[in-house]
């Protein structure tokens, strides 16, 4: 679907801040996880909304209450401190000399030495001295305490928890039947209605604990990675109420798009892009002047540790980015290509979420003489100044290392359009299979155009941002 399509359904069913159940905007928290799957269903891959569904499923209350051992943890707070900034940062870490980061806001918050830092998961994985980050909470222990709500609500107040699922299910079916019918999506309206009734329960326990958590703080400002998440909504519209400003850093790649002068109060107010290329591909429910081009720190940092002019590349070897959504395929391809060309070094760098089973999946390149990364350690940089050559489909590291000036090229799957840009403008050279990758390697560096690594990443990240949300924080406050 088109998102111009997508906006004019959208906007035929009144869907955006309408669809609402005791305060509760359902269509607004679920939109985020239903315009990822309606893309990867028009890619030809698992609807992502479906697989987290699936993976919800195994888990079950018995997963929830084991997790609940978290409680006894040394990482939970005996006192919620006050701070003038709030951060929420990514609930991935990163090993780096020995302490587990999160690369996107804990540097920005050595800036703000007083600041509060938030994740909402993964309590149970971190230990308080391996955390780079000292003074932060977890929401771990209101998590399992939601999930419980919800299954009492579900199993001791059967009837209105019916009643709930009913009239989600009864507001969305026409919607859902326009999508089968004259969009060529088949959303399940009966999984969407379960997910939407259990985030109505989640819901009401929640927001009134995370407004107390903020009340306690009482932050000027709160700085967050993954807005679109649902606990962070859920901040973000009790921000709106309580006043407090509320930002977004980018923390991947980006082309959300909303319909023309429209405002959600689950939205952040203020929007930090990586650079000028991010921020002209982007329509948000912000004023045009709330959106920014920043930078992002960590990529400075690694920038200046491996700076491209002091790099020692390796001319026949290449990176291949990988994803779970298609790294079966893409490793399997990536094995072809060996086969072919020996003499090619191929590194391939799995996603942390494939590295778990990756041995039981991926037989082919297991059995190949590829360099598989399958560590959380070894840093992307690293690898990316030893190589010459990058193959991706839609990561965010496909342009890490175009700041290496790596020749680029994009497999030609449905999953790869959000990196036509780069392609239609010279900057990367798209193939679909084996074959074709080998004849572009033969007429190599033929066609390549150069192009401004700050207009992806913009210079000096740092002062930038740090700059930006003390102008915010003092703005809000006068």
């Amino acid at each position: 679907m088109k998102s111009y399509g997508f906006y004019e359904w959208e906007k035929k069913h009144e869907l955006l801040n309408k669809k609402s159940i005791n305060g509760f905007q359902y269509w607004n928290y679920m939109r985020r996880d239903m315009v990822m799957s309606f893309k990867d269903e028009s890619s030809k891959v698992e609807p992502a909304f479906y697989r987290q569904m699936k993976d919800q499923s195994k888990e079950g209350l018995g997963s929830k209450i084991k997790t609940a051992m978290v409680f006894f943890s040394d990482l939970i707070p005996r006192k919620i401190p006050k701070s003038d900034v709030l951060f929420f940062c990514h609930s991935r870490r990163q090993e780096i000399d020995g302490r587990m980061v999160s690369i996107y806001t804990d540097y920005i918050a050595d800036r703000f030495p007083d600041s509060v830092t938030i994740q909402v998961t993964g309590l149970g994985k971190n230990k308080r001295d391996k955390l780079y980050t000292k003074n932060i909470l977890f929401l771990d222990k209101i998590s399992i305490k939601g999930y419980i709500y919800r299954y009492l609500k579900k199993y001791l107040c059967p009837a209105k928890y019916r009643q709930v699922y009913e009239r989600i299910k009864r507001e969305m079916e026409i919607p859902f039947r326009d999508l089968i019918d004259n969009y060529d999506l088949h959303p399940d309206l009966d999984e969407f209605s379960k997910r939407a009734t259990v985030l109505f329960f989640l819901y009401e326990y929640k927001r009134k604990k995370y407004e107390k958590i903020l009340r306690k703080i009482s932050p000027k400002v709160i700085v967050e990675v993954v807005g679109g998440g649902f606990d962070v909504q859920i901040f973000n519209e009790t921000a709106k109420r309580l006043g407090v400003p509320t930002i977004e850093l980018q923390h991947g790649t980006i082309s959300t798009r909303y319909p023309d002068n429209i405002r959600i109060r689950q939205h952040p107010d203020y929007f930090f892009s990586f650079g000028d290329f991010w921020s002209r591909r982007i329509n948000l429910p912000v004023a045009e002047d709330h959106v920014l081009s920043m930078g992002f720190p960590y990529h400075d940092m690694m920038m200046e540790a491996y700076s491209p002019s002091e790099c020692r590349r390796e001319e026949n070897t290449v990176i291949f980015l990988s994803s779970r959504k298609y790294g079966k395929e893409f490793s399997e391809l990536a094995v072809r290509i060996s086969r072919l060309r020996p003499e090619l070094k191929i590194i391939y760098k799995l996603h942390p979420r494939e590295a778990v089973d990756y041995k039981e999946r991926y037989t082919e390149l297991c059995n190949s003489d590829i360099e598989v990364i399958a560590d959380n350690k070894t840093s992307l940089y690293d690898l990316f100044s030893k190589c010459s050559m990058q193959v991706g489909v839609e990561s965010t590291a496909v342009y890490e290392g175009m700041g290496f000036n790596l020749d680029t090229y994009i497999w030609d799957i449905p999953m790869a359009v959000s990196l036509m840009d780069i392609v239609e403008q010279g900057y990367a050279e798209i193939f679909k299979d084996e074959e074709e990758f080998i004849r572009l390697l033969d007429r190599r560096n033929n066609n390549t155009v150069k192009y401004d690594v700050s207009d992806f990443w913009k210079d000096d990240s740092m002062n930038s941002i740090v700059l930006g949300i003390r102008n915010i924080m003092s703005v809000s406050h006068n």
